[in-house]
C-alpha cells in the first residue's frame, strides 16, 4: 500500500501545518519546507521544491527514506532542496518527529546579525531552546547541510537554530511542537526588536 495512502492523516497534518506557516507569515512565496517522520519507519514525508507552503496538499508531498532516496512521488515533483538536512536531523535525533524550515522576518533579521533571538519574554526564557547561529551558505548546499547538522550535534538539547540570512529551522517530537517553537521564536524576535526600538538611548 502507498505510504501516503496508509498515512493519510499524517499527510493531511503536514499539509495543514504547511499552510499555517504561510498564513502566520513565517514564510512567503515558495520558500520554506516541512517534513514529518513516518512513525516506526525510516521514512519521512516532505514538501516539494517550488510548491508554496500555502499550496501543500497530500497529492504533492513526497516520501523519502532517511538516506535521501525517493520512495513515492505521485506528482512527479522534486523534493525540497533542503531535504538533506531534514533527513540528517532525523538520523541524528531519534526523538525528532517533525522539522520546519521557514524564513520569518524578525528572526531572519537577527540571523543576519549572527546572534540568537534575545529571550525578552518569560515564555521564551522557559520554552525557547536555541542552538548556535548557523553561518550563511547557499540554500540546498552540502556546506549548509554540514554546518546545520554539526550545530545540531553539538547542541543536543536545542530545537531552534537561526540560519544566517536564511531564516530558522525548528524541530520537535510533533508538527505541533515544531510549529509552536518556530512561531515562538518569531514572536520573541519581534518583541525584542520593538524593545530595542522603544528603549531610550543615552
Amino acid at each position: 500500500m502507498s505510504i501516503l495512502v496508509e498515512w493519510k492523516e499524517l499527510a493531511e497534518e503536514i499539509s495543514r501545518y504547511s499552510r499555517l506557516c504561510y498564513d502566520r507569515r513565517l514564510v512567503g512565496a515558495a520558500g520554506g519546507n516541512v517534513s514529518v517522520r513516518v512513525p516506526g519507519r525510516d521514512l519521512a514525508l516532505i514538501t516539494a521544491t517550488g510548491v508554496s507552503l500555502r499550496d501543500v496538499a497530500p497529492g504533492n508531498l513526497l516520501v523519502a527514506d532517511l538516506r535521501g532516496g525517493v520512495v513515492e512521488n505521485p506528482a512527479g515533483l522534486r523534493p525540497s532542496k533542503e531535504t538533506g538536512f531534514h533527513l540528517g536531523i532525523y538520523r541524528l535525533r531519534a526523538d525528532v518527529g517533525a522539522v520546519i524550515h521557514v524564513h520569518p522576518t524578525y528572526a531572519t533579521a537577527y540571523s543576519n546579525l549572527q546572534i540568537p533571538v534575545p529571550l525578552v519574554t518569560v515564555s521564551a526564557e522557559n520554552k525557547l531552546r536555541q542552538g548556535p547561529v548557523v553561518r550563511a551558505a547557499s540554500g540546498g548546499s552540502e556546506a549548509l547541510e554540514g554546518m546545520l547538522l554539526a550545530a545540531v550535534g553539538a547542541a543536543p538539547t536545542a530545537n531552534v537554530f537561526l540560519m544566517e540570512r536564511h531564516g530558522l529551522t525548528a524541530f520537535g517530537p510533533s508538527l505541533r511542537q515544531a510549529f509552536d517553537d518556530a512561531e515562538l521564536a518569531e514572536d520573541t524576535a519581534k518583541i525584542a526588536f520593538l524593545v530595542g526600538t522603544l528603549r531610550p538611548h543615552a
